[in-house]
């Protein structure tokens, strides 16, 4: 027993030491989505009621808005979250710690569990339990699920899940009614978790079927504490939210078969489990992102999907073969089998063969899953290594060599994860046929960009996402978001045709919130660089797709007036005032252009009066009333508003102070 602890206490370590250096990092990836822009999460006991009662995603998208086809629901992580920024705020280095320590434990369960599965009696350094723990543990494709905060949920679902295994292994041997109330208390957290829990219906008969003589009695109290904590599962999420809804997604991001024909869908599935299986013996070329375009839609006639389809169907027929001798024969059953059956068990529900998924894969989709290909690797690494002469000698040479580069390549791949540019600029890499990854990149270079205060690293930093995002719509031309970024870095660079040509292009593409906003800024930002005719050009369109807006209209006035049109300007203007009377900039504008340029000091007071008791603050107004009282030598006023507007101004102007010193002297020479 002092082993299995130095055994246990090895994987529990293994698994922080690993990730020890996320711990410095970060958000990242959909960390948006679930914790910092989530309302719910950071809403409090109202944010947890929300969380209850809504589809996962409600609190990020918005109630009501349905993101994938059946929805989500996974509250246990996201209340977890909420109690935790009650208490912390947005503390990233306490959340990696969390998914860190929790991974750990989660591989001690695991190797715990797999000793009680495989009735281990002597523990050993070379028994299978251990060898798949390690492997487990060290395997590369776990980086997105603990260096991605959001991934507790994953977490949770696998410790609930080993919770349930375990216990249900334990009252087969014991018969204690006692944990039956625990194999059902886990599987309910676990589906609470996330829906991969679901799988552990068939994954606990297997294993019974598989590791223990069977007994009808038993057997079927288990099956129905397990179903009976799934369906309060379901009834609870149904009384809550309600039935799934079946929705058609017309986004090719949440829908990457949305081009493909049935055969191309079908036929780049297969593909993908082919690549998932590559992956698990050689994780290079790591990604986030498998969104369209980075596996492209393949067909029948493809190599590879016909040798997967070949592969997987024959495995999982072996194997159902195998556990039928096992029960019919009462014998121990096949370690291979066994892992084949249950990485196809958790694996079906993110597979896209039975629900769609809304990417073509992903990595974190096979944690859990993949322990059962760990425990056929262990298998066949003791397999070998009896088979030779020296086997303890073979094990270590083939065991070590694997667990170092797992481990060199886990924690390597964790610097990815440090932050959203350094994941989206390193994956891109990779993913460079990603539509969405293109974008991302883009777009997070275009905020780097807009935080340096170097000019040269500010321009890399653009140039970078113009070619990112041309990219992104090169490979999904109506990716709308793509052409607003982009217009925003062309904004940005000072192309306002080139800017205002994405906006456009994202407006057609039925982008509307965004779009609007830019324009107008555009068109205010041509109209201070005195681009007078592209600013009007810019905020007529908007008012053409955007319907009036006072500030829009009063740009344009503004725009005819120095273009020298004073008559159509102020037309506009009092335009602007009988749609919107307090709009106070119009007043002040009007009483600059009678004062200023028709000499009509009467109608200027009128209109500046007018402005100033709607906005008496406002430091362009009160400076013209100073100017005003100054020419008609009302000196008391006019230093009375001067002085208003200097207090009011964030920084006043050399025009504004030399207009109040000016006033000053001027009431001076009149006493003397």
């Amino acid at each position: 027993m002092k082993l299995k602890r130095i055994q246990a206490a090895i994987i529990f370590t293994l698994g922080i030491l690993l990730y020890i250096n996320t711990w410095s990092f970060d958000f990242a990836s959909d960390d948006k989505m679930m914790i910092t822009a989530n309302d719910f999460t950071k809403g409090g006991i109202e944010g947890i009621y929300k969380i209850f009662t809504t589809d996962a995603f409600a609190g990020f998208l918005g109630e009501g808005k349905d993101l994938l086809s059946g929805g989500r629901y996974r509250p246990l992580s996201q209340v977890i979250f909420n109690i935790e920024y009650s208490l912390f705020g947005l503390s990233p280095t306490l959340w990696h710690i969390q998914n860190t320590v929790f991974f750990g434990f989660a591989m001690l369960l695991v190797y715990l569990t797999l000793i009680k599965l495989f009735r281990t009696t002597k523990i050993e350094w070379f028994s299978i339990a251990f060898i798949a723990s390690l492997l487990a543990t060290v395997h590369p494709l776990n980086t997105e699920v603990v260096a991605n905060i959001k991934s507790f949920d994953l977490l949770l679902a696998l410790i609930f899940s080993f919770i349930a295994l375990l216990y249900s292994l334990k009252y087969y041997d014991e018969e204690k009614p006692k944990h039956l109330i625990i194999i059902f208390f886990s599987m309910f957290l676990g589906t609470l978790s996330k829906e991969t829990s679901l799988t552990f219906l068939g994954v606990i008969p297997l294993a019974i079927l598989f590791f223990r003589s069977f007994n009808k009695k038993l057997f079927l109290k288990l099956f129905a504490t397990l179903s009976a904590s799934i369906l309060a599962y379901f009834a609870l999420r149904i009384s809550l939210i309600g039935f799934p809804k079946s929705i058609e997604v017309t986004e090719l991001l949440n829908n990457p078969f949305l081009e493909a024909t049935v055969s191309q869908k079908y036929a780049t599935i297969i593909y993908t489990w082919w690549h998932y299986m590559e992956l698990y013996i050689f994780p290079h070329n790591l990604t986030h992102d498998y969104y369209p375009y980075t596996i492209g839609l393949m067909e029948w006639s493809n190599g590879v999907v016909i040798s997967s389809l070949i592969i997987f169907i024959s495995m999982t027929i072996w194997s159902l073969w195998k556990l039928y001798q096992t029960i019919v024969n009462q014998e121990y059953g096949n370690f291979v089998a066994f892992g084949w059956l249950f990485f196809m068990l958790v694996f079906t529900i993110s597979s896209n063969l039975l629900v769609s998924i809304g990417a073509f894969m992903n990595e974190r989709f096979i944690f859990v899953a993949d322990i059962g290909w760990a425990l056929i690797m262990a298998y066949m690494i003791l397999y070998l290594s009896k088979r030779m002469q020296q086997p303890i000698f073979i094990t270590y040479a083939i065991l070590i060599p694997v667990l170092a580069l797992f481990s060199l390549t886990t924690i390597t791949r964790n610097y990815a994860w440090q932050d959203d540019y350094t994941l989206f600029t390193t994956d891109v890499k990779v993913s460079s046929n990603s539509a969405k990854c293109n974008v991302s990149a883009g777009g997070k270079s275009y905020e780097r960009a807009k935080k340096t205060t170097d000019k040269h690293t500010k321009d890399i930093l653009l140039l970078d996402a113009q070619t990112y995002l041309n990219q992104g719509i090169k490979i999904y031309p109506k990716y709308t978001q793509a052409y607003i970024l982009l217009g925003n870095v062309y904004f940005e660079t000072g192309e306002y045709t080139k800017s205002f040509a994405n906006y456009i292009k994202a407006v057609e593409l039925g982008e509307r919130k965004d779009s609007k906003t830019n324009t107008l800024a555009l068109g205010n930002k041509t109209h201070l660089e005195n681009n007078y005719i592209l600013s009007n050009t810019i905020l007529e369109y908007y008012g053409q797709q955007f319907g009036y807006n006072s500030d829009a209209q009063y740009f344009i006035a503004d725009n005819y007036l120095n273009m020298n049109k004073m008559d159509t300007a102020i037309i506009i203007l009092n335009n602007i005032i009988k749609t919107d009377s307090n709009y106070a900039e119009a007043y002040n504008k009007l009483g600059e252009i009678y004062g200023r340029y028709k000499n009509n000091l009467q109608a200027s007071e009128y209109y500046l009066i007018k402005g100033y008791e709607i906005e008496p603050t406002n430091a362009s107004i009160c400076e013209n009333l100073g100017v005003l009282n100054a020419i008609r030598k009302n000196y008391k006023q006019a230093i009375f508003f001067l002085e208003k507007a200097v207090a009011n101004s964030k920084k006043p102007s050399q025009q504004l102070l030399q207009n109040l010193q000016n006033t000053y002297r001027a009431v001076e020479g009149s006493k003397q």
